[in-house]
Order: structure tokens, then C-alpha cells, then sequence
């Protein structure tokens, strides 16, 4: 790579060592101990380019960094985490290789495979200044064919690229590269572009946030999300610009730009250069149309613009046509319906979007995805998949109300059978998967173990031995099939599946394997908030309270999620409170409700919090008002808590943390120790001795489970063993609330010979 124009992203929050400590790379630098730095091929407002000898593969990469400017800021941060995501998920000739991403001296960086050419823009700034030079109509249709194979296959996995323009266009040996899915997914338009001039937007402004004005799609002015038809208007403005050598519109200023952008079309290709041939002039006036729905449905469609027959499988296409209406005039030839209809979608652009929405689910930005999906909602009400993935994301949010509510107001479904299958099943009272739909859509396994073969899994603690194993049989193949899920997959969810293999993974008590596995995932760069809040919330359960808190600062601006864990199981029920009505977002904050409900219940607050006792689904109503008790198998044993004699909590579960909210992850385990000591025979303390210490193993920082352990240690007549998990116990919750709970347990140590903790 000669040359890198990136768009750079907004951000001020603090984030790792100020910039002036970082130390400046240098050529002869090894970084990650594997990178060799041999020169600088470029850089831009958002960062460093670099031409590197990859001493594992032996061959040349293109390495680039975040600015250090820019590595300050963990929103910033994240976003070009997400580049790097979704570019790596595109897989096409004509689309720039992701090998690799890492860290080092504070900057993260991917290396990609080293493009050697020039961008299409380089090329055009020579045609300027020697209009000799000017590029040929079959130049130009191959750079044309090029770009558009390389966009459809980003559109196929539900990329949408938001920066095409020729400086982000590599013309190599193989043709033409698009590069730097640079603004890829990202949703929101903080500012205006202000630039001087039409040529000074392209180069000044690409360090917004949503591209560069000069390819921007009119409706992205108006703060439209980005879509397969904003891609294709910019592709339109490149085709303007390599056929008449100047951009569409000529403006002095941002705002006379807008102006002129809202006027009407820019004047024809063919009125600056006649010999322009008509399927050329067409496409570049389709592509650029003002409204969306006048543009080509997908870039395949806008190459089929220029030539219908441009490739030998085209040919072979229609000489099969040819030979089979030859041999029999009344032959019929089946041709596949397209896979929008079985979504219940009306056109492919639908199906685009849907998908990006999937992907922005994956990687953990569930209130982003639930806005795109209400947008496609609005437009496709009637769509089965619309409105699965609406109730999936909805019931991860924990909005279990909303769901059913928003299901009981849509129309009758249609698509296929098992979008339909799945519909229903999403939108029951108790949200569902059907297995055989999940047979043929193997990308939805991450759902599937969590929603279905985790509380079934669960749900054995109160069935027989021979339940629990086929049960455990059934997660255990959930887990190979998982393993042997690809990308290619339909619909699949990377983040999600590696996240469902962890999960898997406790709930058959292997938290070494899971804990290997998230260490894993995160060494080989999925620092996106839905792994590191998972990673923080196991560092707590393993007694890492530190690397907990680390994690939490680090994504605390991003996603709060893991500072509120922190907060919650060290008792800080006021401060939990604060992060949760800071969200902005009032409707998306049911889940940390659920959880702040949870742990208010376990530490006994008195009198009830108003806040659960108003909820209405989920954990909190089934503990503070036993009004939902049938949404889990975690919530109806809960809810009969009250009626069930203690002592016949006769549960002996195989240890194992759960998937249901914090604090209840090991509350099965937890009853079932409660009823052996409440028996209290010599075989009941066993057992209850036994169990009680294989649930400390898994989760030895769990407070609730620590303070068990300590009760049976102290009927044991271990009097140290229990004061020494009483103390750590203290220690976690030496910031905690008054709580009765907190100031039972500092009575309770208060009266040894030791001081108790303050």
C-alpha cells in the first residue's frame, strides 16, 4: 500500500498511557515479537501504515495503527476493532486480506496483506494533470466490475462499507481492491462537514465519523443509516469521476454544496465526455439517483447495468437456457427463488440491512441492532425474520414484556417454514428455538444453546440421573457442532457462538476450559464489550477482583455493563443504581434492573426497593412481587422458595454455574446445600460438605456462595475455616451498602476475637 486516506473517529475519553509516553515507532522495530518494521507506506488522521516482514509467515503484510492521539479514547478504540471485524469477515479477490490484529506500546493495530499499485485517486490526480492519461471505457468498466464484485460480496455478510471513494481503491496486479471498511457499522452522525471546497470535503473531512461528503448518499445528510443503496450512490459519484475527471457537484463551501446536492442531478456524463456509451451513462444516473429505490437493488445488479453476459458463467448460463428450450419448447427451467422471499422480505436491500442488524447483535451492540430492526419493522411488519430477530434482541435486553407485547401487535408472518417456525417460537411466552429450524440454519446454534440447551440443561436439577445425562449428552453435541461452525455459515454469530462455547463449557463444569477459551478469545483481539464483560464478569466469580475493576475502567465509557458488575458484587448497590439511570436509554435498561433487583433481594434489602417491586417480568417480579414465575426454570424454582419446606430441597445438581442473571448463576447448587444442612443427619452434611465445596471451586469469589461454604464449614465445627470465608467475604463488600445482609455478617465477625472489617 502506497497511500492511506482513513476516516478517523471522534473520541475523548482517556484511555491507556498519554500519548507523549508512548515511544515512536521506528524502522528495524519488532512489534508483537513478530512484526518486523521495514518503512512507513503512509498514514492519516486516524493512523500509521506500515510495510512489515511477518517473521511467522515469512512474507510482507501491510501493518496499520491507531494514532496515538487516537488510542487514548476506548469508544475510538472499539470502533477500529470493529473495522478490523468486519472487514475480516469479507472474503473476496477483490477486497483486502485481514490477517492479523494485536497490540503493542498501547496502540492496536491488524496487519493486512501488502497491496502494491496505486490508489484509483492517485491515478486520477495524474489524469489531471495530463488529461492524455485519461482512463480508457474498458479500464474503466474493469475497475467498475471489480469494485462491484468486491462490494457484493461485503453486502453478502451484511457489511455495509460507508467510505467508498477512490482513495480507498487499490488498483494491483489482480485488478481493483477495495480497502478500509473504514466507518463500517458505524450508526450515529455527531457533526456537519465543513470544509472550503468540493475537493477539500474528500480530503479534510474523511476524518469524520460517517464517511466523505463528496460520496455521500443525500439521505445520509439526513442522518439515514447507511445501506447497500448509500454504497452504491457513492460508487456512482466514483464512476462520475472516472469518466469526466471531476466530481458531480462544485462547491465553495459545505453548505453550498448541500444546496447544490438538493437542486437536482449533476449534469450528465455524456454532456462532458459524448462518447460515454449509453449502459455506462445509465448506471452511473441509476446509482446516483436522489431517492434510494430508484438505485440498483445490490451491486450485482448495478454490474448487470453495464453487461448483462460479462462472465463465462453467465455465458454458460445462457447456452444451458439455449440447449433446453432447443431439446423440448415445453421444458421448464426451476430457477431458485430468491432468499429474500424466504425471510418474508420484499427485495434483497431488506435482506442486506437485516443481516448488518445481525451482525451489529453479534458483536454486543444490542440496542443498535434493536433500532435497525425497528426501522426494518416499520417498513416489512409482516416479515418472519424481522420479527424473530426483533423478540432475540428484545429478550436479550431483557425486555420479556416488550417481546410479548410487540408480538401480539404484529400482522400474520410470512416467509418460509422455518422463519416461520422461529417467529412463533420467539414471540411464546417463554421465548423458544425450535431445533429442526436450527438443523437447517446452523448459525443460529449461539441461540440455541443459550435459550434452550442451557435451561434444559438446568432444568434437571429437579429430574432423574438418566435426565441430566441425556441432557449433558445434548450439550455436549451442541458444543462439537458449535466448533465446527464457520462464518460461512447463514446468519452466523462469531462473538456469539465463541461466547455459547464458553458457556457450554461451565455448564458441563469445565471452568478451566472456559476460562482457557475466554483468555483465548481475547489475546486474538475480540475486545468488543460482549467478551470483556463476560471476562470481567468470570474474573470475578475466580477471585480476580482486580482484573475485574481493570476491565470495567476499560469499558466503562463504551459499556457500562461490567462497572456495574463490579459495583453489584461488591455490594455497592447506590453506585449500581447511579451507572444504571445513567444509560440513556430507559427502555434498555431492563436487564440491569433484573440483576440490581437480584442482588437487593440476596443482600435483603428492607424494606423493598420500589424499583423491583414496579417491575413486571423477569427475575425481580418472580422475587419481589411472584408475579412472572414462569418465564425460567431458574424463576419457577425460585418462586417456590416461599412454599417449599427447606429441608426438602433434597436438589442435588452436578455444580455448575447457569446462564440466568447475576447473583443466581450457582443458586440451584446453593438450595440444594441449604436443604442437606437444614436435615442435618451426618449423611446430609456430607453431601451437603461435598457439593458446597465443588460450587466454592467454581466460583470461589461468589459472595453468596463463600458465606454458604462458611455455614457448613461452622456446622462442620471448622470454626477458622469459616471465619477465614466470612473475612474474604467482608473484604469484597468492605465498600458495601448497610445492607442487612452486609451488616449481619460484620456482626457476625464482630463478635470473634478479631476485629471485624469496617
Amino acid at each position: 500500500m502506497t497511500d492511506e486516506r482513513d476516516p478517523s473517529f471522534s473520541g475523548t475519553h482517556e484511555w491507556g498511557p498519554p500519548a507523549h509516553d508512548m515511544p515512536a515507532w521506528e524502522p528495524g522495530q519488532l512489534v508483537s515479537r513478530r512484526y518486523l518494521l521495514e518503512r512507513q507506506l503512509g498514514g492519516g488522521s486516524t493512523g500509521e501504515v506500515w510495510l512489515a516482514e511477518d517473521r511467522l509467515l515469512r512474507k510482507s503484510v501491510a501493518l496499520k495503527a491507531l494514532q496515538r492521539e487516537l488510542a487514548q479514547s476506548r469508544e475510538t478504540v472499539h470502533r477500529f476493532l470493529r473495522e478490523v471485524a468486519l472487514a475480516h469477515s469479507v472474503t473476496h479477490r477483490h477486497v483486502v486480506r485481514i490477517y492479523d490484529t494485536g497490540e503493542a506500546d498501547g496502540l492496536p493495530f491488524f496487519t493486512m496483506e501488502y497491496l502494491q499499485g496505486k490508489t484509483l485517486d492517485e491515478l486520477l490526480e495524474q489524469s489531471e494533470d495530463q488529461p492524455t492519461e485519461r482512463l480508457s471505457f474498458a479500464e474503466i468498466r474493469q475497475i467498475a466490475f471489480d469494485v462491484l464484485d468486491g462490494m457484493e460480496a461485503a453486502h453478502r455478510v451484511g457489511v455495509v462499507h460507508r467510505d467508498l471513494k477512490p482513495g480507498n481503491v487499490m488498483l494491483t496486479h489482480r485488478g481493483a481492491i477495495v480497502m478500509d471498511f473504514g466507518v463500517a457499522g458505524i450508526e450515529e452522525v455527531s457533526e456537519a462537514p465543513n470544509a472550503a471546497s468540493a475537493r477539500s470535503l474528500v480530503r479534510t473531512e474523511a476524518g469524520t465519523i460517517f464517511g466523505s461528503p463528496a460520496y455521500m448518499a443525500p439521505e445520509l445528510w439526513d442522518g439515514s443509516p447507511a445501506t447497500v443503496q448509500s454504497d452504491l450512490y457513492a460508487f456512482g459519484v466514483l464512476m462520475y469521476q472516472m469518466l469526466t475527471g471531476r466530481l458531480p457537484y462544485e462547491a465553495s463551501s459545505a453548505s453550498s454544496y448541500l444546496q447544490k446536492l438538493n437542486e437536482g442531478p449533476p449534469p450528465p456524463v455524456r454532456t462532458l465526455r459524448r462518447d460515454t456509451p449509453w449502459s455506462v451513462d445509465r448506471l452511473v444516473r441509476r446509482c446516483m439517483a436522489h431517492d434510494p429505490a430508484d438505485r440498483p437493488q445490490s451491486a450485482a445488479a448495478a454490474a448487470n447495468l453495464i453487461a448483462p453476459l460479462r462472465d463465462k458463467a453467465r455465458r454458460r448460463a445462457l447456452l444451458v437456457l439455449a440447449l433446453a428450450a432447443t431439446a423440448a419448447t415445453s421444458a421448464f427451467i426451476a430457477r431458485p427463488k430468491p432468499t429474500y422471499r424466504a425471510l418474508g422480505l420484499p427485495d434483497a436491500i431488506a435482506e442486506v440491512d437485516l443481516a448488518a442488524a445481525v451482525r451489529t447483535f453479534d458483536v454486543g451492540e444490542a440496542p443498535a441492532a434493536l433500532r435497525s430492526l425497528e426501522r426494518l419493522a416499520q417498513r416489512v411488519p409482516a416479515s418472519a425474520a424481522v420479527r424473530f430477530w426483533e423478540a432475540t434482541v428484545l429478550e436479550d435486553l431483557g425486555l420479556h414484556v416488550e417481546r410479548r407485547r410487540r408480538c401480539a401487535s404484529a400482522p400474520a408472518h410470512v416467509g418460509a417454514a422455518p422463519w416461520l417456525a422461529l417467529a412463533e417460537a420467539a414471540c411464546g411466552r417463554r421465548y423458544g428455538l425450535p431445533e429442526d429450524a436450527v438443523e437447517r440454519l446452523p448459525g443460529l446454534l449461539p441461540l440455541f444453546a443459550r435459550h434452550e440447551v442451557l435451561p434444559r440443561l438446568e432444568a434437571t436439577t429437579r429430574g432423574t440421573p438418566e435426565a441430566e445425562a441425556s441432557e449433558r449428552r445434548r450439550a455436549r453435541r451442541t458444543l462439537d457442532r458449535l466448533e465446527r461452525t464457520t462464518s460461512a455459515d447463514a446468519w452466523a454469530m462469531p462473538t456469539r457462538a465463541a461466547i455459547a462455547r464458553i458457556e457450554l463449557e461451565l455448564a458441563l463444569g469445565r471452568p478451566g476450559e472456559a476460562e482457557h477459551n475466554l483468555s483465548a478469545l481475547l489475546e486474538h483481539g475480540a475486545n468488543l464489550p460482549l467478551v470483556q464483560t463476560r471476562a470481567a464478569w468470570l474474573a470475578l466469580h475466580r477471585g480476580e477482583l482486580d482484573r475485574a475493576e481493570a476491565l470495567a475502567d476499560d469499558l466503562a465509557e463504551f459499556d457500562p455493563s461490567a462497572r456495574l458488575l463490579v459495583q453489584l458484587y461488591t455490594g455497592r448497590l447506590q453506585e449500581a443504581w447511579s451507572t444504571i439511570e445513567a444509560r440513556p436509554e430507559a427502555m434498555l435498561r431492563a436487564a440491569w434492573i433484573e440483576a440490581w433487583c437480584g442482588f437487593a433481594w440476596r443482600l435483603e434489602a428492607d424494606p423493598p426497593p420500589p424499583q423491583c417491586v414496579e417491575q413486571r417480568q423477569g427475575l425481580a417480579a418472580t422475587l419481589w412481587t411472584r408475579e412472572d414465575a414462569t418465564s425460567t426454570v431458574l424463576e419457577e424454582v425460585l418462586a417456590a422458595e416461599e412454599r417449599l419446606d427447606p429441608c426438602a430441597r433434597d436438589l442435588d445438581p452436578t455444580p455448575r454455574i447457569s446462564h440466568a442473571h447475576a447473583p443466581f448463576e450457582l443458586r440451584l447448587g446453593e438450595l440444594a446445600v441449604e436443604g442437606a444442612l437444614c436435615r442435618g443427619t451426618a449423611r446430609d452434611l456430607e453431601q451437603a460438605q461435598s457439593l458446597a465445596s465443588r460450587l466454592y471451586a467454581l466460583a470461589p469469589s461468589h459472595p453468596f456462595v463463600a458465606l454458604l461454604y462458611a455455614d457448613v464449614q461452622e456446622r462442620r465445627d471448622r470454626e477458622a475455616a469459616a471465619r477465614s470465608l466470612r473475612l474474604a467475604v467482608a473484604e469484597l463488600w468492605r465498600r458495601a451498602d448497610p445492607l442487612p445482609r452486609v451488616v449481619r455478617l460484620r456482626s457476625q465477625l464482630a463478635t470473634t476475637s478479631e476485629p471485624a472489617p469496617p
